[in-house]
This record gives C-alpha cells, sequence and structure tokens, in this order.
C-alpha cells in the first residue's frame, strides 16, 4: 500500500499530461502531492521526510513551471529530487562511519 502512496502523484500527473498538458499535469501533481502529504500525517501524526521534501521540491519547480511558462522547471524536479536523495545518503553514511566506535 505504502508503494502506491509513494507513487500517487506521479500517476495522476502522467494521466493528467496525457490529457490536458504539462501545465495542467503540473497543478495536479502539486495538488496530489499535498494530499499526499496532509493524508499521511492525518493517518500518522507526523510527516515522512521524503513525502515533504517532494512536496517542496515539487511546489518550488512546478511554481516556476506556472508561473514562467517554462515546461523545463518541471522537467528538473525528478533530477533535484534524486541528487537530494543521494547527497542525504551519503551524509548519513559519513555520519554513521563517524559515530561508530572500532
Amino acid at each position: 500500500m505504502k508503494f502506491l502512496t509513494d507513487f500517487f502523484p506521479i500517476l495522476l500527473f502522467f494521466i493528467a499530461y496525457k490529457w490536458q498538458g504539462i501545465y495542467a499535469a503540473t497543478v495536479v501533481a502539486i495538488a496530489a502531492s499535498s494530499v499526499q502529504v496532509s493524508l499521511y500525517w492525518l493517518k500518522n501524526r507526523r510527516f515522512d521526510s521524503s513525502h515533504l521534501m517532494t512536496f517542496f521540491i515539487i511546489l518550488i519547480f512546478g511554481g516556476a513551471t506556472l508561473y514562467l511558462q517554462d515546461e523545463t522547471f518541471i522537467k528538473w524536479k525528478p533530477t533535484v529530487i534524486n541528487w537530494l536523495f543521494a547527497l542525504a545518503c551519503l551524509l548519513t553514511h559519513s555520519f554513521y562511519w563517524q559515530n561508530t566506535a572500532y
């Protein structure tokens, strides 16, 4: 079930993209991501860090796409998200090894 909720905004984005185009799909992705974060908080009374990071990135880049009417920004979103997750993995890995006593 978590797999479905994690990919809920992406699925809706691609459906809206095929149906209405990139700008409508961007609005749908922003709305779906906000619903995803809200429902997760209502259910668990906490936020999932990956959902929050994805929400803020899609809000920033999706907002830039809509404001500037340039679809390049929404296309940057997957790359930025993946780089941030990779950076988080590297940082936590380095902190783990620094704090481990042998």
